[in-house]
């Protein structure tokens, strides 16, 4: 009777899981509430409590709801939620996170309203400068409220309504449905393509998706029992509570000690080309040491050490005479990022044509692996794109320009999803393909209107910070490993994400005219503006790239490609290309502000193999989980003080 009972349960976990209506209901429930809070939060204080790759917002309510199933499993003796409900919660909940912040709220209504009220010199000085630029003339009636910077609708966002008005909701109708049809197929492509990336990542090449670890661990009660009777993840755990209590009671009271997480050598050398070592940050960010603990030791050594080149780099330019390192460097990384994505084109050539030959007739063996669901996602995702790049052609942007625009908005979230599978990292910045877009070709090739088009549409996904595409592909690689149902998992994030879009409309819009722009949070109260002025300077600058950048390009591609040569070759190869093409002309903050905390989480995990093998990386792991939740607990909950308490200091820097 026990062999009947254990050969029961045995095919029971081997089934494929599916959500209850109740995690169902409660899932969307969050999503909603996340998606309100999240707006008031980004607006007015300017608070993103979804960003990142590992979001606070999704990974807080799930270590709370594992408590709850640790209490219940004492009390009861079975556990309020089981293991594959909790991990639909946060899968569902993950996708979304950064949909009420920059990846969407952020940029689309101010971004709509932005062109129109700056758009005559008594809003924008600087116009005066050109009197004769006009680019009214090439926004569509159909992607704004309005086109007359005096009316009420655009006005009231940047000056505030008049008291007794009721909220312009009408004009917003027209726009907001083609918007929206837009975002949709943007979401879900990328969620697409992300059921297409999984097999090849996760399956073939088995990256190793270490921010996938913290949920699995978190969302299984047993596991999370053992870490909370571990003593090393309490000191983890009490560290970034201890200090960012300290931090955010300063902040509240100025005369109360202050630890500050964000030092730097300061000014050491006096002379060039040394001079370009001085202020070499140390920040402080204790769930990047704690990622870093968690992947491979070859990935966190090449991010920190081509830091380090990085600034030689810098050094080596300055003895030269050059001023300039920014662009120069950044070029490096675009030619390596192409080069790397070609690379992995050559690296999954086999994967990509059995997925294509897979619709022809007559099933080779290699079309017969196949999945139907694959073949569904690559149809699902190919709409999308005729979705997009016809919105896009209507929207006044070339065809030609339309391709390249949305062929580079890929490509870097692939690397980007790429970096978070193989790499772990929190957050990352991509390179802006608009701007990058003038600098190749130049303003005249581009000419007002596709300059104006692709300012439109190219702001309103230039963020990369929180991306929806790896978000999918980790909540795929969540449902693989722990065997949720496919279909139900593509739905859900399908589904979260419309849901957030829609519920962020009547928010986003509520707060705009209740609360108008000099009264938001401090990157608000600057983007309108700063939105205008851009479109200004494409429109009145000539921004083409030199030809020693041309240079800069080749050599990025070339040093990439070699990097990724020699790891294909040789398993010891200790340099990872990710490392260079992602740090080495990164933009200067994205890099100055991680490759510290990276350095440490490395130098941790090496030192712990080194010293006692992989048996004690396993033992000093709770310490490391400690840090990264610590980190999620104190500042998920400083974020929601700050939101109805505020200060003219931010209590977090991401």
């Amino acid at each position: 009777m026990s062999s009947l009972v254990r050969v029961e349960e045995k095919e029971k976990l081997e089934q494929e899981q599916k959500p209850t209506h109740s995690i169902l209901f409660l899932a969307f429930l969050f999503v909603i509430a996340i998606t309100v809070a999240g707006c008031f939060s980004a607006f007015l204080r300017y608070d993103l409590i979804g960003t990142g790759h590992l979001p606070r917002c999704a990974l807080f309510p799930l270590l709370c709801f594992s408590i709850v199933n640790l209490l219940f499993r004492k009390i009861r003796q079975r556990p309020l939620l089981s293991r594959s409900d909790l991990l639909f919660l946060y899968i569902t909940i993950l996708v979304m996170t950064g949909i009420p912040g920059q990846q969407y709220a952020d940029y689309l209504y101010l971004g709509l309203i932005a062109p129109i009220y700056y758009s005559i010199p008594r809003h924008l000085p600087s116009l005066i400068q050109n009197p004769d630029l006009d680019w009214l003339p090439f926004i569509p009636d159909w992607m704004v409220p309005s086109k007359d910077p005096r009316d009420g609708v655009i006005m009231w966002v940047i000056e505030g309504m008049p008291e007794g008005m009721r909220l312009p909701w009408q004009p917003w109708v027209t726009p907001l449905i083609f918007w929206t049809l837009f975002y949709f197929a943007l979401f879900f492509a990328k969620i697409a393509l992300a059921a297409l990336l999984q097999p090849q990542w996760a399956v073939r090449e088995k990256l190793t998706f270490p921010l996938c670890q913290v949920p699995r661990e978190v969302a299984d009660d047993r596991t999370i029992g053992r870490l909370l009777r571990s003593p090393l993840m309490w000191i983890g755990f009490s560290i970034p509570t201890f200090v960012y209590t300290l931090r955010a009671i300063h902040i509240y009271f100025p005369y109360f000690p202050n630890i500050d997480l964000y030092k730097n050598w300061g000014l050491l050398f006096l002379e060039r080309p040394w001079d370009q070592l001085n202020f070499v940050p140390f920040n402080i960010y204790f769930d990047m040491i704690g990622f870093a603990y968690l992947i491979n030791t070859d990935v966190g050594f090449s991010f920190w050490f081509f830091y380090v080149v990085r600034r030689l780099l810098m050094v080596s330019r300055a003895a030269m005479g050059l001023t300039e390192h920014a662009e120069p460097l950044e070029y490096q990384t675009i030619g390596g990022f192409i080069a790397l994505s070609l690379f992995h084109i050559y690296v999954a050539r086999e994967y990509i044509k059995a997925l294509f030959s897979s619709f022809l007739p007559g099933k080779s063996k290699e079309q017969k692996q196949v999945e139907p669901h694959l073949r569904r996602a690559l149809l699902f995702f190919c709409a999308c794109l005729i979705v997009l790049v016809s919105w896009s052609f209507f929207a006044g942007l070339a065809l030609r320009w339309t391709a390249l625009l949305f062929t580079l908005h890929f490509i870097w979230r692939i690397l980007l999803a790429r970096m978070v599978a193989e790499a772990g990292l929190f957050v990352y910045w991509l390179p802006n393909n608009q701007y990058l877009m003038l600098r190749l070709f130049g303003r005249d090739a581009l000419g007002q209107k596709n300059i104006v088009a692709l300012h439109m549409i190219g702001t309103k996904l230039s963020d990369s910070a929180t991306c929806v595409l790896p978000q999918a592909l980790q909540g795929f690689k969540i449902a693989q490993d722990e065997r949720l149902s496919f279909s139900h998992s593509f739905t859900l994030l399908i589904s979260s994400v419309m849901l957030s879009v829609l519920t962020c409309h009547p928010a986003s819009l509520y707060i705009l005219y209740t609360t108008a722009v000099p009264k938001m949070g401090w990157w608000m109260r600057g983007y309108p503006q700063g939105n205008a002025e851009s479109l200004r300077s494409y429109l009145t600058q000539d921004y083409r790239i030199r030809g020693t950048d041309f240079i800069s390009l080749l050599s990025g591609a070339v040093v990439t490609l070699a990097l990724s040569w020699l790891r294909w070759q040789f398993f010891w190869w200790p340099f990872h290309p990710l490392g260079y093409a992602g740090v080495i002309g990164t933009y200067q903050w994205a890099a100055e502000r991680y490759m510290f905390s990276i350095f440490l989480g490395w130098l941790l995990k090496a030192l712990v193999l080194r010293l006692g093998g992989i048996n004690s990386w396993h033992l000093i792991l709770p310490f490391a989980m400690g840090l990264i939740l610590g980190n999620t607990c104190v500042l998920f909950i400083l974020l929601i003080i700050h939101f109805f308490y505020p200060t003219n200091e931010v209590v977090v820097i991401e």
